[in-house]
């Protein structure tokens, strides 16, 4: 009985010399803890990563000589982007920022199919820095553009440069109170025009092709109509025979663009 009481004490030190580790269980039900032969895999306390591979990803030495969170670029994470697109900060926020130098409507395509599978972004910024194209192009962009909406995404637009031709109705159909210009961005409108080199009509085809153009125009004028301030019978007269260019700030006065880029 004497020589069992000092072994007794000596495991007793030793049990209490073991240091114990709280296992978090975030992430856990009780009921797979309890289920389960081995515990979960330990993770990260702040990141949760469990592949310790990476944790120099997130992780670096720290002024102070401390080990710690290094700071993360704004795109960490975000690695299937498509082509033209990054992310952006603003304040506490991550937005997708997407640009456009034509009216690219493949690309804006690819642009929402991601928003779609990140949901967690609520607003995308569309920079627009185009002279323009195709405008079956830009209604198909359009039809996007409204389609994300539809989903409770806001479209945000930015001119910094220039937004002309066809980009002025991508422009013009972002989220209103959410479509911004620089001061002195150069913004244009004109009538839309084709052209053909040794193309021969007759006068009924001739006649074909000017309705077609009028209807083409027509459409124009009344998207930029139910987007702006502008009335049918001001953008006729802006756009006759000339293209009309404008400022940003003549765009604000006219309500093509909700405010100035800050």
């Amino acid at each position: 009985m004497k020589t069992l009481v000092p072994i007794l004490i000596l495991i007793s030190i030793l049990i209490l010399a073991i240091p114990v580790y709280a296992l978090d269980t975030t992430g856990y039900d009780t009921v797979t803890l309890s289920t389960t032969k081995e515990p979960p895999t330990p993770f990260c306390p702040v990141t949760k990563m469990s592949d310790n591979s990476k944790c120099m990803d997130c992780h670096a030495m720290l002024p102070g000589n401390k080990f710690g969170l290094k700071e993360l670029k704004a795109d960490a994470g975000y690695e299937d982007m498509p082509f033209g697109m990054s992310i952006v900060i603003r304040g506490e926020e991550k937005f997708p920022y997407y640009l456009i130098g034509g009216t690219n409507a493949p690309g804006l395509r690819k642009a929402s199919e991601y928003m779609y599978r990140h949901p967690e972004f609520k607003k995308i910024i569309i920079e627009l820095h185009t002279p323009g194209g195709s405008i079956m192009d830009a209604w198909r962009s359009i039809g996007i553009m409204s389609e994300m909406e539809a989903k409770g995404i806001i479209i945000e637009t930015r001119v910094y440069g220039m937004s002309a031709s066809a980009g002025v109705i991508l422009m013009a159909g972002g989220t209103k109170g959410h479509r911004f210009v620089s001061p002195y961005a150069e913004i244009m409108i004109h009538k839309v025009w084709t052209f053909s080199m040794f193309d021969l009509k007759n006068p009924d085809t001739a006649e074909d092709q000017a309705n077609t153009l009028k209807h083409f125009q027509t459409n124009i004028n009344n998207w930029l109509v139910s987007r702006s301030k502008l009335t049918k019978e001001k953008i006729e007269e802006c756009i006759f025979k000339k293209d009309f260019w404008m400022t940003g700030i003549t765009a604000v006065e006219l309500g093509l663009a909700d405010g100035f880029i800050q």
